[in-house]
């Protein structure tokens, strides 16, 4: 078990370093004042020497992994606003003078009130800790951190909380663990592979840089497309139209590009005469909770798919995309991929909107 150390550099006089027991971690404690609405907005807080120190301040602190280096904590809080009211919250945290000692651990981070030893939930409604993987000096996400975003800088991170939980005057104590890392999966970590289980369940077949699927909550910062998983609706998989067969009134042309799929169907959805394909992805979405956002391909999105690997993953049939062509034509590719039936060749342009094609929808994050 090893020792480690916290410096108060608050204080008007030096105090001496006081030697405190722990394993492989130092926790910073930080006594709560109240809430102030004061010029600055700010939530203040107050450590154990009884000086004041503001949310936006900087704090040293040392880690197992740190040795003598001093680290410095900043935690910020955001005013979010709510009908009526509102108020400030624990929003980010930003820890900097990492030395390169601490490559390769995991920073964990914690928040508690001023009463209870549980760990407040500060983001995603009940994640009680923050992790931060320290991947040579690259940060970021560890296991868990979906719902955070984290700012990779030089010796330096910063992780914010995309829906905060943790009111500000509600924070009595803050706590910075180096552990050894733990590594995640795809689900976890969104570091995934060709093949993966990602976080909705589903299959990964698209792996990229970051790319924009508009409208989903990835939106200009995805990097992957899973596949719903076989028999996603039913058993067997569910057949259905892009648009119904008797015309009605039917909706204007949807795009065929790379990022519209989610944009696709959302609009064909508003549509009281959508097909029966389209109801069933977006039906399959709204059930999936906070991993929803499931949606028909765009024609270049279904293409991706049938160009990748795990097309055997899919029934042989033709399926549609989100992309409708107007009038009494959609987009429909034909699966599996080479499968003699198919002709092992690419899209189907001009598919009766009427036909009943199996539908498989789609998921970006």
């Amino acid at each position: 078990m090893s020792d480690y150390y916290f410096d108060d550099p608050i204080e008007d006089e030096p105090s001496p370093r006081r030697k405190v027991p722990g394993i492989l971690a130092s926790i910073l404690i930080l006594l709560a004042g109240g809430l102030f609405l004061n010029t600055t907005l700010a939530g203040n807080i107050r450590i154990n020497s009884g000086v004041s120190a503001e949310f936006g301040q900087g704090i040293a602190v040392t880690t197992a992994c740190a040795g003598s280096s001093v680290l410095t904590m900043t935690p910020n809080s955001t005013f979010v606003n709510s009908s009526g009211a509102g108020g400030f919250y624990f929003s980010s945290v930003t820890v900097s003078g990492i030395p390169s000692t601490c490559n390769g651990v995991d920073f964990n981070i914690s928040v508690y009130d001023s009463t209870t030893s549980t760990a407040l939930p500060i983001f995603a409604s009940t994640k009680t800790v923050a992790s931060v993987w320290n991947n040579g000096g690259a940060y970021q996400g560890g296991r868990g951190w979906l719902g955070s975003t984290i700012t990779s800088g030089s010796g330096s991170f910063t992780v914010s909380f995309d829906a905060p939980v943790a009111l500000a005057s509600s924070v009595a104590k803050l706590s910075l663990q180096s552990l050894t890392h733990l590594s995640g999966d795809c689900a976890t970590e969104n570091i995934c592979s060709i093949g993966d289980t990602g976080p909705g369940g589903g299959i990964v077949f698209y792996v990229s840089a970051a790319f924009t699927e508009t409208g989903t909550a990835c939106n200009t910062k995805c990097n992957y497309l899973e596949l719903a998983p076989k028999f996603w609706f039913s058993n067997p998989e569910p057949v259905g139209t892009l648009m119904p067969t008797s015309a009605g009134s039917l909706p204007s042309t949807t795009s065929s590009a790379f990022g519209f799929g989610w944009t696709n169907t959302n609009y064909l959805s508003g549509y009281s005469n959508s097909g029966t394909g389209v109801y069933a992805a977006v039906r399959y979405g709204a059930a999936t909770g906070t991993v929803g956002q499931w949606f028909l391909p765009s024609a270049n999105e279904l293409g991706v798919l049938w160009n990748s690997p795990i097309t055997t993953q899919l029934t042989f049939d033709f399926y549609w995309s989100s992309t409708y062509l107007g009038a009494f034509a959609g987009t429909e590719y034909c699966f599996p991929k080479g499968d003699a039936g198919c002709g092992g060749t690419g899209s189907y342009n001009g598919g009766y909107f009427g036909n009943p094609h199996s539908v498989r929808p789609i998921r970006a994050f």
